[in-house]
């Protein structure tokens, strides 16, 4: 409580929060605070032709070090971002969060698992994944 009393921005976030809550319920949420704080790496998905894109903000890591998996309508991010070994170093400020993390989200439609391209550049990772074969809408011909 007194936390969020000294936090002049916490009203701000509670209310970000409940306009979420609010639109959401009816479908339509405005992303003002889409996911709950502290969610790692924040991704952002979406259609595009027949492909669906996944951009995610992973800085400091090495591609390396990203491991991805796709499963049906489903994609898994995991990575360990390891903490400095110089036991020499004391820090004054420690704000970037070490150890691992995994993140799992649904996708909006099945994808192609043979099908994928997953680029890492700048701290962001860009994963273009082909709907699979079933998930792509067919235009049907009406005999008459």
């Amino acid at each position: 409580m007194l936390l969020e009393s000294l936090n002049p921005f916490f009203d701000v976030a509670k209310t970000l929060e409940e306009f979420d809550r609010m639109f959401g319920a009816v479908g339509h949420p405005i992303g003002l605070r889409s996911v709950p704080r502290g969610t790692f790496p924040p991704i952002n998905i979406y259609n595009k032709d027949d492909a669906v894109i996944l951009i995610a903000e992973v800085p400091g890591l090495n591609a390396d070090d990203i491991d991805l998996t796709v499963l049906g309508d489903s994609v898994t991010l995991k990575c360990e971002r390891k903490p400095e070994t110089d036991e020499s170093i004391r820090y004054h400020r420690k704000e970037r969060a070490t150890g691992g993390f995994s993140r799992t989200v649904t996708l909006p439609d099945p994808v192609d698992p043979e099908a994928i391209k997953a680029t890492y550049e700048n701290g962001v990772l860009r994963v273009e994944m082909h709907k699979a074969q079933d998930a792509k809408s067919k235009k049907i011909l009406i005999k008459s």
